[in-house]
């Protein structure tokens, strides 16, 4: 077991490869009721060999993300065992790795890479994962969630499908966040927190009385669309409208929005480019790639407009920005 601390935020690194193997199985017990909330545990009556699992869990403020990587196995939550250890947490799973099933009232969720759902600590529940698998687990406080998600009654354990939609959104965000969330300074891990949180609110099913995308909180939808220019940016037809359009709201709706931050959508869509383009020019990585193919590579369709563009931006033209960012001079 080894925890680090880094400022206020602390970081677990849990794993049962250090345990011989007659001891992992108790001790995957105790890791995943100390990182989570406390559970049962059960494996396959098939098993007889040692148990593989390891954890790796940050601090996002009062939130925890984590990475969990293990052998086929179950943790459920018993109407004893909740009255015993009370936790008032919900936790998304987000499949990486195989599938998960997690069931909660009458339905089961289950799982593709990709997809994720939601549960509630405070009621009975079971985690299943049927052959190895891997996830991501965000543990949220109750008055945290509910001050900015809104779920409709027993609405837990439906399936989020990761592959359109906010969904596709939440994803990656998760993912990033297990790779990056110890490098993140304190000053910013309460707004990187606040944006988790309003991405999955978008993304939680809201029944029936749902309305449309622009009944969103309006900085919920800017951070839903900056996230869409970023992953579709080296799309050469990426525009106002097609930001819109996967937003599901008009293209009026969307320029208030990003007036708001002083910009519009279009002008983001440009400074996430030039700022993806920066990136690349002074990464050692790409320092074979012409500056032509770089500007084609992140959706500008002439490469001249490229140069103009990117020397109004940082002063200095692609060429010299490269010579002058590269600690060994001139590529």
């Amino acid at each position: 077991m080894q925890d680090r601390q880094r400022g206020d935020r602390m970081s677990l690194e849990l794993s049962t490869a250090k345990v011989d193997d007659p001891s992992q199985l108790s001790y995957w017990h105790q890791v995943v009721s100390e990182a989570f909330v406390p559970y049962e545990v059960a494996v396959p009556r098939r098993r007889t060999e040692g148990f593989r699992g390891t954890v790796t869990a940050h601090a996002i403020g009062d939130m925890q993300v984590a990475t969990v990587d293990a052998d086929p196995h179950t943790v459920f939550r018993t109407p004893s065992l909740i009255r015993r250890s009370p936790q008032d947490d919900f936790l998304v799973n987000l499949a990486v790795r195989g599938s998960v099933i997690v069931t909660q009232g009458e339905r089961d969720a289950v799982l593709r890479p990709g997809e994720f759902t939601l549960y509630d600590s405070a009621r009975p529940c079971r985690i299943t994962g049927p052959d190895r698998f891997g996830l991501v687990s965000l543990k949220i406080p109750r008055p945290l969630f509910t001050a900015h998600c809104r779920l409709p009654q027993d609405a837990t354990a439906t399936v989020v499908r990761g592959d359109h939609g906010v969904g596709a959104l939440v994803s990656p965000y998760l993912r990033s966040l297990t790779r990056h969330a110890a490098e993140l300074a304190p000053d910013v891990v309460q707004q990187v927190g606040i944006n988790v949180l309003e991405l999955l609110g978008a993304a939680l099913p809201k029944g029936p009385a749902s309305g449309d995308g622009s009944a969103l909180p309006r900085s919920a939808q800017w951070l839903r669309a900056r996230h869409y220019i970023a992953q579709h940016i080296a799309d050469p037809q990426l525009s106002p409208a097609m930001v819109a359009d996967a937003l599901g709201v008009s293209i009026r709706y969307l320029q208030v929005l990003f007036r708001a931050e002083g910009t519009s959508p279009s002008r983001s869509i440009q400074e996430q480019r030039l700022e993806r383009a920066a990136r690349l020019l002074t990464d050692p990585r790409h320092a074979g790639r012409t500056i032509t193919d770089i500007a084609f590579g992140i959706g500008f369709k002439d490469a001249s407009h490229f140069t103009r563009a990117f020397k109004n931006h940082y002063g200095a033209g692609p060429r010299a920005y490269r010579d002058r960012q590269s600690p060994a001079g001139p590529v």
